[in-house]
């Protein structure tokens, strides 16, 4: 009986280590990058977090001593002119939906959170073509006004929100250009951190990969942000494969605690 019980646990301990990583130790000193999408008042799914769920979000962040931070202080971290708090954390949020300042932005105040959205620079004031869909996308007025709160701070995220794996270099150069040319062009403060739109980018074609790297070394990208569902080690060591945890309305709140706390849900 009490072998039948032994095993029982084991079995079950194993289903939850593969299934949420229960036995998996978070990383120390570590930074968790989180990644989300559309913010609406009553809808969950895969790219929408309703706006009672990322309060809870908020809260439990608040609760447990996490600082958001922005890429500007983790960029002062990297090179020696800052200190970073106990328990950084950073918010992101991809696309630069018009929802993002509807609801997100008056949580972000609540709370005093900072954030960093990313613009697919061509379709600002415009809708998400990419998805052929008709979600609005901010306009240069209402990015600006975003920035006035001191609390966002905006990144690229392509120009007409391609692919990197897809583009040949030449593409990769003129895409970086054409979003910081109309940036500037409209006088909008960003950071120059690109997040891969889809997460994709060469990973498998060395020689590819190295070389877009270099365009970004040219261009003064700080960080490249890729999707791995992984804590980032502090300092980060490879600043173009920097990584960040993916956050969809259809996570119940523990798998949110889970990712928060060690990257990922599931072992594999």
């Amino acid at each position: 009986m009490i072998i039948a019980i032994l095993i029982l646990i084991v079995a079950l301990l194993i289903y939850l280590t593969l299934e949420y990583s229960l036995l998996i130790p978070p990383v120390k000193n570590g930074l968790p990058i989180l990644m989300y999408h559309k913010i609406l008042q009553d809808k969950n799914d895969g790219l929408t977090v309703s706006t009672d769920k990322l309060e809870k979000h908020f809260q439990y962040l608040q609760k447990k001593g996490y600082t958001p931070i922005s890429f500007k202080e983790l960029q002062k971290f990297q090179t020696g002119q800052l200190k970073l708090p106990k328990k950084p954390i950073i918010l992101t949020f991809d696309d630069g939906y018009q929802n993002n300042y509807d609801f997100a932005l008056p949580l972000l105040q609540k709370f005093n959170f900072k954030a960093t959205i990313f613009l697919p620079v061509y379709y600002i004031g415009k809708v998400n073509e990419w998805d052929k869909e008709h979600d609005p996308i901010m306009n240069y007025d209402t990015i600006k006004k975003c920035s006035e709160t001191g609390l966002i701070e905006f990144g690229l995220h392509s120009y007409k929100h391609q692919s990197y794996k897809e583009m040949t270099l030449k593409e990769m150069k003129n895409d970086l250009q054409q979003c910081i040319t109309n940036l500037n062009k409209n006088n909008i403060d960003y950071v120059k951190v690109l997040a891969y739109p889809y997460g994709a980018f060469p990973k498998k074609n060395i020689v590819k990969k190295e070389k877009m790297k270099d365009i970004f070394k040219q261009t003064n990208i700080t960080f490249a942000l890729r999707i791995k569902n992984r804590i980032n080690k502090l300092p980060i060591i490879d600043v173009y494969e920097t990584k960040r945890i993916d956050i969809k309305g259809t996570y119940s709140f523990f798998e949110f605690k889970t990712k928060v706390k060690k990257g990922r849900t599931k072992m594999f």
